[in-house]
C-alpha cells in the first residue's frame, strides 16, 4: 500500500497509510494528516487516489506546496517525490513492503545495516531513457569496503532500495532520470556522504561517493 513519510528537520515523525480515496493536510485537527505549525494553512492540500495514481492538489494555501523544490497546483506524484509543507516534508513511497529474509539470502549484509530492494509498482517504473537521461543507462552499485561483508555489491536496479535497520537509521536511494538519489527516512543521525552529514533533502550520488551508514563505509559508483 501507498504510503506517506511525514519528517520534520529530518527526524521522523510518522507514515501514514493512503488508504482513502482522499486525505487532506492541514494545521486543523479534522484534517487526516494534520501538520500543527503556523506555516501550514488549516485546509492546505489534499492527497487523492486516482486508481493506482496519487494526486497532490494545492488548496489555495498561504504559502504553498512543493513537489521536488517546485511550487505545484496539482500534480501527479511519483516513487520518492518529496513534498513540502510548510517546513514539514512528506516523502511518497508506492512500494510495498517486501520479506527482508527473501533478500538478505541473496546479499547477507549482516544486521547493520540490512538492504532490501522492493519491486517496481506499475507506476513507478523508469521512463525510456532520453540524450537528458545518460547518467541512469549505466548501472548504479553499492560496494561495501568496511565490516563483515566487505567487497560485496549491491546493484541499485530497483526503483527504490532501501538501507538501514528499521527503529535506528533507515536511508532509501532512489533511481530517478537525473540519476540516484540518496534521502534520509529514519533516525537521529542522517548517512554521511563523503565524511559530511547530508541534509533533509535528497542528496544526488556521484561517482565513487563514499556513504556511510550505521557504522558501515560503502562506495557508490556507475557499472558500465
Amino acid at each position: 500500500m501507498a504510503k506517506i513519510v511525514l519528517s520534520l528537520d529530518g527526524i521522523l515523525i510518522k507514515e501514514i497509510k493512503l488508504n482513502k480515496e482522499r486525505l487532506t493536510i492541514g494545521r486543523r485537527p479534522t484534517n487526516d494528516i494534520q501538520i500543527d505549525n503556523l506555516a501550514v494553512s488549516g485546509e492546505h492540500a489534499t492527497l487523492t487516489m486516482q486508481g493506482s495514481e496519487v494526486y497532490l492538489e494545492d488548496l489555495h494555501s498561504t504559502n504553498g506546496s512543493k513537489i521536488n523544490q517546485q511550487e505545484v497546483q496539482k500534480q501527479r506524484l511519483k516513487e520518492g517525490d518529496e513534498i513540502l509543507i510548510g517546513k514539514h516534508i512528506l516523502r511518497y513511497f508506492s512500494e510495498k513492503p517486501v520479506d527482508r529474509t527473501d533478500f538478505e539470502k541473496t546479499m547477507v549484509m549482516g544486521r547493520p545495516p540490512v538492504m532490501t530492494a522492493p519491486p517496481i509498482s506499475p507506476i513507478s517504473a523508469p521512463a525510456p531513457p532520453t540524450h537528458a537521461e545518460t547518467p541512469t543507462q549505466t548501472m548504479g552499485v553499492i560496494k561495501v569496503v568496511s565490516g563483515p561483508n566487505a567487497g560485496k555489491e549491491l546493484e541499485l536496479s530497483k526503483k527504490l532500495t532501501t538501507l538501514g535497520k528499521t527503529g535506528v537509521q533507515v536511508a532509501v536511494i532512489s533511481k530517478r532520470p537525473q540519476g540516484y538519489f540518496l534521502t534520509h527516512v529514519e533516525g537521529a543521525h542522517h548517512p554521511n556522504v563523503n565524511h559530511k552529514e547530508i541534509g533533509i533533502h535528497a542528496y544526488q550520488l556521484q561517482e565513487e561517493d563514499t556513504i556511510e551508514l550505521l557504522g558501515i563505509e560503502m562506495t557508490f559508483f556507475y557499472r558500465k
